[in-house]
């Protein structure tokens, strides 16, 4: 059996975009829940090919061509919320060209699967995590039996779309197999975070057991992968890839302090030189553990920052104030790791004097790096339940229905609009990156003529006001 993987250039809405200048010029991230995905299915025996048509800049007739070649049986795509469209569009094309059946999954499948399975050209969908259900899907797709009994699947039968919801998690991390990166060509991936080029992202856990109002990581059940095993990933990507510099993309990498006192030992310990970056909350991070990230080759710390007004974190659930925030970032920088602060525009309670205010506590901290966004509800967050309540209804079963609902998304209970807070977001990205301290902070960490370039490059998306986004 062969199954062709595929990720889509991810095209977003522009009602919809994040206001983060994240583009090509800025690097790519690898399709990572794909590539556990590829080695589920090498596991039991499918030979599978990975397609990232974003990295490998490929173009329909080039990416048609090496499907056709490969000749697979099945296709696959990751769908998320924001580029359901565009991931839609590319599965419409290449499913009319083949003739080949295709399944689909991803958070966004998980939540909306009738509306999904909606449109024609899917015939499979996962619901939830694909470790246990993947594996019998497989064997029944290879045999040609029918799939009835098997939990977390959606498909076709007889002109009716059949779904069992059954939601199943993996409690044993250890169990999932490392991402097959030996399928995709590890150099084409760097972003503007890594000192090299070669570089790959894993997450070292699933959940959250914090309950931020805008995120829907904290549905699942928060789960940890042990030390031995998330190092053991680090230490074969260095060995058998050379990749050197990773990012951690755990919602909260340092909610757990003597794992991660753990993890930076065992890097220590096996004399593993790496770099890495990962993301926390301000409240849980120590200074030993800012101290022993340092020493096992942490070089950034993304925060959660959001607002600088007390009232808004607190409907924000963040449980921090900004004198917290100014604690840790500035132990953060004095430890020589460079920090990130994540900063949302648009919350209910926002108006231009909150929105100034942040800005102006963004350009007080001593961050390195900073991302304004602008809030956008998720499905199964508290906002979003928040928006339902008020007459917003189910506004992205719609969207999945119907590809030609585009309206804008207005804030609800704020004294800006959404166009507004755009706006404030690109004076914040300028005032933020074309200060003198922070151009002279910048040459002075440079390492080499490549981390200069994108670092160039990332300065002309932010002056043209480029914000296209890969999710």
């Amino acid at each position: 059996m062969k199954v062709s993987l595929i990720f889509t250039p991810n095209r977003i809405n522009p009602h919809y975009k994040p206001v983060a200048f994240r583009d090509e010029r800025l690097g790519f991230i690898p399709p990572v829940s794909l590539l556990v995905v590829a080695a589920i299915m090498e596991k039991e025996g499918v030979e599978v090919d990975l397609i990232d048509m974003e990295a490998e800049r490929l173009s329909h007739e080039a990416a048609l061509e090496r499907i056709r070649r490969f000749s697979p049986d099945l296709l696959g795509f990751t769908i998320t919320t924001l580029s359901f469209h565009a991931t839609l569009e590319w599965i419409r094309k290449l499913k009319q060209d083949t003739g080949i059946p295709v399944m689909v999954g991803g958070e966004h499948v998980r939540i909306y699967p009738f509306e999904t399975m909606s449109h024609n050209e899917i015939d499979f969908c996962i619901i939830g995590e694909a470790e246990l259900p993947l594996p019998e899907f497989i064997r029944a797709f290879r045999e040609k039996r029918p799939y009835e009994g098997i939990k977390s699947l959606g498909y076709r039968k007889d002109g009716e779309v059949i779904i069992d919801r059954t939601l199943q998690f993996v409690e044993d991390l250890d169990t999932v197999p490392f991402p097959a990166r030996h399928l995709i060509r590890n150099e084409l991936y760097e972003n503007i975070l890594t000192r090299r080029k070669n570089f790959t992202a894993f997450v070292s856990s699933r959940g959250c057991p914090f309950n931020c109002a805008f995120c829907n990581h904290n549905h699942q059940k928060y789960r940890t992968r042990s030390v031995q095993n998330v190092v053991d990933e680090i230490e074969m990507n260095l060995k058998q890839f050379g990749i050197r510099d990773f990012d951690i993309y755990d919602s909260t990498f340092t909610a757990d302090r003597k794992r991660v006192i753990a993890i930076c030992e065992e890097i220590h310990r096996r004399k593993l030189k790496v770099g890495f970056t990962v993301r926390s909350r301000v409240d849980v991070i120590t200074r030993d553990m800012i101290d022993s990230l340092k020493a096992a080759g942490c070089h950034t710390i993304m925060y959660g920052i959001e607002s600088s007004n007390p009232e808004i974190l607190k409907r924000m659930n963040k449980g921090i104030t900004p004198e917290l925030v100014m604690e840790k970032v500035q132990y953060t920088h004095q430890s020589g790791i460079k920090a990130l602060g994540f900063f949302l525009f648009g919350f209910p309670g926002e108006n231009r004097e909150t929105i100034e205010d942040t800005i102006n506590f963004a350009l007080k901290l001593p961050l390195d790096y900073a991302l304004f966004s602008i809030l956008l509800p998720q499905p199964e967050t508290e906002i979003y339940e928040y928006y339902w309540k008020r007459g917003f209804g189910d506004y992205w079963a719609e969207y999945t229905l119907d590809e030609s609902k585009d309206e804008l998304i207005e804030f609800i209970d704020t004294g800006v609009t959404r166009a507004e807070a755009s706006e404030y977001a690109v004076t914040a990205y300028r005032r933020f990156f074309f200060r003198p301290r922070i151009i002279w902070d910048r040459f002075k960490k440079l390492r080499s003529f490549g981390e200069f370039r994108r670092l160039f490059s990332g300065a002309v998306g932010i002056l043209a006001g480029n914000d296209k986004k890969r999710s």
